[in-house]
């Protein structure tokens, strides 16, 4: 073994080299035993890196490149920290398409595109779920703050996490503990009063699920629960909100109580004020519309959504835990209610929004950390090509990794004399015009979603990530949740968080104590400790992991043309190895070293 006489190794986004490379001066014959393995000229199978971290950390970064090759992973970023102090991050791979010199054709790329951009390490990438540590998060921040501001209350997690968000006999609910009620609303009235049970809920949806409401009233069980339900995924809620085009869309002139011409064409001027009227006429001439014929409206909003919500039952008893993506969606509401922009986060297509956004007072206020629309923490924006910083996302459909689809933007609706029909905007082609006004399909990972902005769109910084990371938990969905919970320099618990969305996959891993996984499955290791590419036979290893350190990981696709023609194993499964991956590459790190190293920077 070769004795390391540097504690870092730097890399930057102007020199990169291959890592195998390194660790064959750092690990002695590292190099040959990695070559022989994979058949393949190490110069052929170099991923570029920037960015820098401990030399003892290279096993993490050794698991992550074999990832990357052996699932055609394009770009990636990765930060570890120990004890809330970074010891490395990283960019890995190129800005778009293929991420090595000469990938293996099996994987589908174009090989004659010429090598693009490296990934710098400051890459902010998509985390689909893990947006919702961040949610849950800032609404603990913002119900706190606006108690000690209003009222003088010092509140607990404990007594946040209790109040009945709908019991009918108190508006706003009672603090548990204080007997006396939050001090300002933080429930919208009207979503109060139906979900409460004092009004009829707007819209009643068929529900294969559960029996449907007859009475015409939420389900009572809404009247008990607590935002600690919400965070904790034990609401009740089925896992996805109602369809976006049928449920939502369609009923918008219920929910807006629109019901001749002059209403519409008011709607149509809240967008024409927004966006000139030239946007609006365009897209009416692309669609065949003429200005009379139909009208465009605003998107529904998070609150009519829950609406529309109100008129389905809840699934699951109150108290089951049950994965939700509508859970973080009255958490974000509260957010909204309690600043002064109204806004959980930019706007779609507003960039400037950002500014005075929930999401931007907290990582200022309560971090430090100065963030702006493409920098730092943000909501990601779906229209094309807005952010350069962001590595092309990639999903395998069958031909190529950049598909295109019809998505869900700009409803529009075509006035009949008597009720204005959104049959044209529900049927794919042709009404979707996308956020740039234009009729269109959009690639897949640009697609807007129906999610609420606190359930999975925000893309962030591997470092600005591991500095939240170093705050609060990313995990914890028990009964008592401790998602979002101030973390206070406790370093010996294990929680961890997933994500994923067309063209993202990510994670982000808190090590610590008995929880910590003693072992997980991997495709077969060789003698030199090489994890190979046979993803159809597993195997279960063991190893030690520490406590108090944090990873966060994300690749820019989910989906590879190696994986969709297997056989023995599928796509999800494949890429939901990638924190075995990790933990694997852990396992094998000299912590005490880095720690050492740690302390001293």
């Amino acid at each position: 073994m070769i004795k390391i006489a540097v504690s870092q190794i730097k890399f930057n986004r102007f020199f990169y080299t291959n890592l195998t490379l390194i660790c064959a001066v750092l690990l002695g014959g590292f190099g040959k035993i990695f070559e022989s393995n994979n058949n393949t000229a190490l110069a052929q199978e170099s991923i570029p890196v920037s960015g820098s971290g401990d030399a003892q950390l290279q096993p993490i970064l050794q698991s992550l490149t074999e990832f990357m090759r052996y699932r055609c992973v394009g770009a990636a970023v990765l930060g570890v920290s120990v004890k809330g102090k970074p010891v490395g991050v990283w960019g890995l791979g190129r800005m778009k398409d293929r991420s090595t010199l000469n990938a293996n054709p099996a994987c589908g790329d174009d090989m004659q595109a010429p090598q693009s951009a490296i990934v710098p390490a400051d890459t902010p990438m998509r985390m689909g779920s893990i947006s919702k540590p961040v949610t849950f998060a800032m609404v603990r921040w913002a119900l706190k703050q606006t108690a000690r501001d209003r009222a003088g209350l010092e509140l607990t997690d404990d007594q946040i996490e209790g109040m009945k968000l709908f019991d009918p006999q108190h508006y706003p609910p009672l603090i548990p503990g204080f007997n006396k009620q939050y001090p300002v609303a933080i429930i919208p009235e009207k979503l109060h009063a139906v979900f409460s049970g004092k009004v009829k809920f707007p819209v009643a949806i068929k529900d294969r699920n559960c029996s449907n409401l007859n009475s015409g009233f939420a389900d009572k069980q809404w009247q008990n629960v607590t935002l600690g339900h919400l965070l904790s995924h034990r609401s009740g809620l089925q896992r996805s909100a109602p369809r976006y085009g049928q449920d939502v869309t369609a009923n918008l002139p219920v929910l807006r109580n629109l019901k001749t011409a002059a209403d519409f064409q008011s709607q149509e001027q809240l967008l024409i004020n927004e966006w000139g009227s030239k946007s609006v006429i365009s897209a009416k001439n692309k669609l065949g519309i003429s200005p009379s014929a139909g009208y465009f409206l605003p998107s529904p909003n998070l609150e009519e959504t829950m609406l529309v919500v109100a008129g389905r039952c809840l699934q699951y008893p109150l108290g089951q835990y049950h994965y939700s993506n509508t859970s973080p969606a009255f958490p974000t509401i509260i957010m909204q209610q309690l600043v002064a922009s109204g806004r959980y986060a930019a706007k779609t297509g507003k960039p400037e929004t950002h500014q005075g956004s929930a999401l931007e007072l907290f990582f200022k206020t309560e971090l430090g950390i100065p963030t702006a629309a493409t920098k730092g923490i943000f909501m990601t924006q779906e229209v094309e090509n807005f952010s350069s910083r962001e590595p092309e996302k990639r999903h395998w459909n069958g031909k190529d990794y950049y598909g295109k689809g019809w998505d869900l933007k700009r409803p529009h609706c075509i006035w009949n004399g008597r009720f204005c029909d959104f049959s044209s905007w529900i049927n794919a082609k042709p009404g979707r015009i996308n956020w740039s006004w234009n009729l269109s399909q959009v690639l897949f990972s640009r697609r807007n979603t129906d999610l609420s902005p606190g359930t999975g769109s925000l893309a962030a910084e591997a470092g600005v990530f591991l500095k939240f990371m170093s705050q609060y938990w990313v995990g914890g969905y028990e009964n008592n949740p401790r998602i979002g919970e101030k973390r206070n320099n406790v370093w010996n618990r294990y929680t961890a968080h997933n994500g994923a969305l067309d063209g993202t996959h990510a994670w982000a891993i808190q090590l610590g104590g008995k929880n910590n996984p003693k072992e997980w499955k991997l495709p077969p290791v060789d003698d030199g400790g090489h994890i190979l590419d046979d993803f159809a036979n597993l195997k279960m290893y063991a190893g030690v992991l520490p406590d108090g350190v944090d990873i966060f990981v994300a690749v820019n696709q989910r989906a590879d043309k190696k994986c969709v023609e297997a056989k023995g194993y599928n796509c999800g499964d494949a890429y939901g190895l990638l924190d075995n991956f990790i933990l694997y590459g852990a396992s094998r790190v000299n912590w005490n070293r880095v720690a050492a190293s740690a302390e001293v920077k």
